[in-house]
Order: C-alpha cells, then structure tokens, then sequence
C-alpha cells in the first residue's frame, strides 16, 4: 500500500467528517422552527435517487439477498433512532457536547461483539472501555448543577450507532456499499416519514423543551433558504459516506479511524460561529478522555491484544 494512497484515504475521511458535522449543524440551525421528521425527511428523500443512481450505475440492484434485506432493515432502523437521538440532544445542547459524547459509540462497539457476534474482548480493552466513560462522567457530570437530561440523547445515539455498526459485521462481505447506501436511504426517509404521520395523527401540545417540540412540533411549509438547507445536507449526506467507505477500503482501519476524531474540530468551529457556543474545560477535558482511549482500543486491536490479554 501506497503512502500516497494511505494519504488519500485520510484527507478523504476528515472531508467526510467534515461533511458529517455540517449535516448536523444545518439540522441543529433548523430545530428552532422545524420538527426533526420534517427535516429528516427532506433531507433524506434527496440522498434517495442520489443512492438508486449509484446502485444502478454499478448493475448492483438485486444484491441483497432476503436475509441481507433484513439485515439491512434493521441495520437502518438502529442507526436511524441513533440519528434521530443525536439530533434531539443536539437541539439543546451544544453541538460539540453532543459530538464528544457521540464518540463512546467504540466502547459500546467493543462491549456489544461479546454477545452478538462472539467475539472475545480482551482485558485490555475493556480497561479502555472505562476509562472512556469516566471521561463521559466528566462531560455530563450527574448530579450537578450543569446536567441536562439532553446530554443522554448523544449517549443513546452512541448505542445504537454502535448496535447497528455490529450488525454491518454480520453483512456479507462482498455486499455493495452502494447497496448498503441505498437502504440506509430508503429506511431513513421512512424512519422519519412514519414519525411525521403519527405526529400528524395525534397533534400533541408544544412542551416548551426544545428537544421534545423539534420532535413533535407539526410539519410547517419551509422557506426558499430553510428548503435550500434541507436539500444542502441531503446532498452532503449522500457524498459523506462514499467518502468514508473509500478512505476504510484503502487504508488500515488502524491508520484512519483516529481521522473520525477530527469531528470534534468542527463540532467546535460550527458550533461557534453558528451558535455562539464554547466548549467548557469539562467538555474539553472529558472529551479528549474519550478521544484518547478511543484511538487506543482501535490502535491496540490492530496488534494483538489477545496476545496482551
């Protein structure tokens, strides 16, 4: 393998970090005056034909198999309710908070195998694990004046991110990523089309948290800009995750995994010039905690740490 290559591979994992965290942030500035299924929607309806062109450009429409379909089904629907957790968090909190918390979802990864898919976790790892979420004892900090119960909804994400990540391990390894792509599309634009009906259905009362109305506030119709938006991230999301593919198929995961932590910066610079919002030194500290054993259980996989254990 190439130094060029493997250079490519993580100048193309920040980009898709980088485009990851914009997506956020476009969904965090419509939270104020959009319902979160209205957004998701959107945004999502326009990554579809994005993700059927490609799986038709490459003949690989009738890949999947029946078991691999719902595989795919429920993969998406777990990362869908991770998405949607993140983004309620994020309405209130600030965007790096939610990012740094976000970034437990190896621990949970590394905590989950054991029991789905058999694999062993060395000693060494768990150790990790903890030491990651004292990290998230920093940033959340229970039990004193500045926690809020939003600050749980990145900590769900992280989980069932990290469930629906385990799952993609059962997928055939021969599976398309534009296969993978399209039915992330498809259940995602469902996920929040579904959400957006039972919303319309039941029509519940504002409760004046802001997590909770970007959840249930009705579908308004959206301006030129706030359209614009939507139709932005959609298309950033669509070019995000091809990004990240190609940067994981040619470099060791090893190498370019500590890249995912750049989403922190952005979180950060988004979130100030955007919102105004700066990091407190919990958040700071507490987060570069998590960073810290997350890039080491990913460094230690990679060279033997059952031999460690």
């Amino acid at each position: 393998m190439t130094t060029d290559r493997r250079l490519t591979a993580i100048v193309l994992l920040c980009a898709g970090m980088a485009l990851a965290v914009t997506c956020d942030t476009i969904s965090k500035y419509l939270s104020h005056d959009y319902p979160i299924h209205e957004v998701g929607t959107i945004r999502y309806m326009v990554t579809l034909p994005i993700a059927l062109g490609l799986v038709w450009s490459k003949r690989q429409l009738l890949r999947a198999s029946l078991g691999s379909s719902l595989l795919l089904l429920l993969r998406g629907l777990l990362i869908g309710l991770a998405n949607m957790l993140f983004m309620l968090g994020a309405a209130k909190i600030p965007l790096a908070d939610g990012v740094a918390i976000y970034f437990t979802m190896p621990f949970f990864v590394a905590g989950i195998v054991p029991f789905l898919i058999g694999e062993r976790v060395p000693a060494l790892r768990w150790g990790l694990i903890g030491i990651g979420f004292v990290g998230v004892i920093i940033m959340v900090r229970p039990g004193s004046s500045s926690f809020e119960i939003e600050m749980l909804y990145p900590l769900g994400c992280a989980f069932f991110y990290g469930l629906g990540q385990v799952l993609t391990r059962k997928l055939d390894r021969d599976m398309p990523s534009a296969i993978t792509s399209l039915w992330q599309s498809i259940v995602f634009t469902g996920f929040y089309a579904v959400i957006a009906l039972i919303v319309l259905v039941i029509d519940p009362a504002a409760t004046g948290n802001r997590s909770i109305d970007f959840l249930i506030r009705g579908w308004s119709n959206p301006s030129i800009y706030d359209l614009t938006l939507m139709i932005i991230a959609g298309v950033l999301s669509s070019a995000q995750l091809p990004l990240v593919v190609f940067a994981y198929k040619h470099a060791p995961a090893s190498l370019v995994a500590p890249f995912e932590y750049t989403a922190m910066l952005w979180a950060i610079l988004w979130g100030l010039f955007v919102f105004g919002d700066i990091p407190d030194n919990a958040t700071l500290i507490g987060g570069s905690i998590v960073i810290i054993a997350g890039v080491g259980i990913v460094r230690f996989d990679r060279v033997g740490m059952k031999a460690i254990s």
